[in-house]
């Protein structure tokens, strides 16, 4: 049964770059950004992970990834051992058409074709990832754990069936699936300015996260689950990009651009037929405010996100107009901030409120995507 879009995430955006373990703020610092890129370049990833995080398969912001795309953009330049613990929430409960909502008389019209109507889908992400950094090379390890609930009103057989005799509803189906999700491995070159504040993201995306999972209630118990609702998109992505960051006054801020691309052949899902996801694009921005010091970093982030439709027996199309329901363009505004608590330790938050969404037919959409974490230096 088609998903609708999953609102990496956020992403699921995961950037993180601030003042430095040292307590270091701009007016301390030369004009560069070594300083800040373990917390504000995590902290812009922890933000994409929402849109590119997850694996859906009307997915237009997934990437990831959230797939679990967060981290895909995390980049620090600090030489060393770190590590990032984050928690991002996604509720997909609003209906959208394009880019406006639909109306009742055109959800009734989909479904006396043909095309399920989904209902809701939330799904919580938990990313571990473990990095090391040298002075102008470094390598991340992103393990995502995934929860995902979700519920249709399932799927009319306009050629046996009428909504007056099936009403929507009657023959749904939900699920509930938990578990590991696609692992990346992302590393990163600091070498093309001399202060490390530009460089190149390279890594692959693994299909470690399951993909034959079932519905597990209501009338459609035990049918296969939808290849975009599965932990894992079963398939092996490379993800390719770069960044640049700054400063100014005592402001900073930072530009990322990554494209993620299936390279492995169709694959087979648990619905009989073959998926593969389609590629992703997102840029995302973002500025940070030193004025209130070392400890308090306030920042506002600008996340967009292009998803390709999806391909394969597997896809599902608008019974309307035959194209994919999968695949559109998000944009995100992202205020939020982090807090260096000593030690190495630092906390942030970020909460994503949508400002542009435009999707292939009929899907689901989130209001708002919430990321919380906590970032350890060593």
């Amino acid at each position: 049964m088609p998903q609708g879009v999953n609102g990496s995430t956020l992403y699921n955006f995961h950037s993180h770059q601030s003042a430095d373990s040292n307590g270091m703020n701009t007016a301390q610092t030369p004009s560069h950004i070594r300083p800040y890129p373990a917390i504000f370049m995590a902290a812009a990833v922890t933000i994409l992970a929402l849109t590119t995080m997850n694996n859906a398969l009307a997915c237009a912001s997934c990437g990831d990834t959230l797939s679990t795309d967060w981290g895909s953009q995390g980049v620090s330049t600090m030489s060393g051992l770190s590590a990032d613990l984050s928690y991002t929430y996604i509720n997909q409960n609003t209906m959208i058409y394009g880019s406006g909502k639909p109306s009742s008389a055109l959800i009734n019209t989909l479904y006396a074709n043909g095309q399920e109507i989904e209902t809701d889908t939330k799904t919580q992400i938990a990313i571990a990832s473990f990095n090391y950094n040298s002075e102008a090379w470094g390598v991340s390890f992103q393990i995502p754990y995934l929860a995902r609930n979700h519920s249709t009103n399932g799927q009319l057989n306009p050629v046996t069936d009428t909504p007056a005799t099936v009403p929507q509803g009657s023959n749904g189906a939900t699920s509930s699936d938990n578990g590991i999700g696609d692992v990346r491995i992302i590393g990163h070159y600091s070498g093309l300015s001399a202060d490390g504040s530009a460089g190149l993201i390279a890594g692959i995306k693994l299909p470690t996260g399951s993909t034959n999972a079932n519905f597990t209630g209501g009338p459609g118990a035990g049918a296969p689950l939808d290849a975009g609702l599965q932990l894992g998109t079963g398939s092996t992505d490379i993800i390719l990009g770069g960044y640049t960051s700054g400063l100014f006054s005592t402001y900073g801020w930072f530009v990322q651009g990554t494209v993620q691309h299936a390279i492995s052949p169709l694959v087979d899902e648990g619905l009989g037929g073959t998926y593969r996801p389609g590629d992703a694009y997102s840029l995302n921005t973002g500025i940070r405010y030193a004025g209130f010091g070392a400890r308090v970093s306030p920042m506002l982030q600008l996340n967009i996100i292009r998803r390709n439709s999806d391909q394969g027996t597997g896809v599902f199309t608008d019974v309307l107009t035959g194209a994919s329901i999968s695949g559109g363009t998000l944009a995100y505004l992202a205020p939020g901030a982090t807090v260096r608590l000593g030690g190495g330790t630092s906390v942030y938050g970020f909460i994503q409120l949508p400002v542009y969404q435009n999707v292939s037919s009929l899907q689901l959409v989130p209001q708002y995507v919430l990321t919380l974490g906590v970032h350890q230096t060593f």
